[in-house]
């Protein structure tokens, strides 16, 4: 079974009509449908429901039913341990990238994988000539 380490820019496209959105979801219903597995850790759960925190057509109670819905996916979850972070660490220096942007990258590379971002300008610019990233568009499933 293929595997993904995903980057919170296209979960929360499960979640809010933006560009790539039916590319997110392809992602999404192939998960469900057992065909994909999708490896991430908590910190995507907070960047997700941060995220649709600020969006104008969010409020409390539809971020409360998105982040239920989240949960529910029951994706694959590894703890950010010390490899994770200090891999992540190098991965932000090379790249001039914040830890936060670094670590599904890490996640991929440790579970011989790569990361989807929908993150053009900062993830996939900076590290796509050195890591495991590839952008949402270009994603065929």
């Amino acid at each position: 079974m293929e595997r993904l380490s995903l980057d919170s820019s296209v979960v929360v496209k499960w979640f809010s009509e933006e560009e790539d959105t039916e590319k997110a979801l392809r992602i999404r219903d192939a998960f469900v449908a057992g065909q994909l597995e999708i490896i991430v850790t908590q910190l995507l759960y907070c960047e997700v429901a941060n995220a649709l925190r600020y969006k104008p057509d969010y409020d409390s109670e539809r971020l409360k039913r998105a982040v239920n819905a989240l949960t529910n996916l029951h994706m694959r979850v590894v703890e950010i341990d010390r490899d994770i972070l200090k891999r992540s660490s190098e991965i932000a220096f090379d790249c001039n990238v914040t830890i936060y942007d670094a670590i599904p990258v890490a996640v991929a590379e440790k579970f011989n994988t790569v990361c989807v971002t929908a993150d053009e300008k900062t993830q996939y610019s900076k590290m796509k000539d050195k890591y495991p990233v590839v952008l949402l568009r270009d994603i065929i499933l």
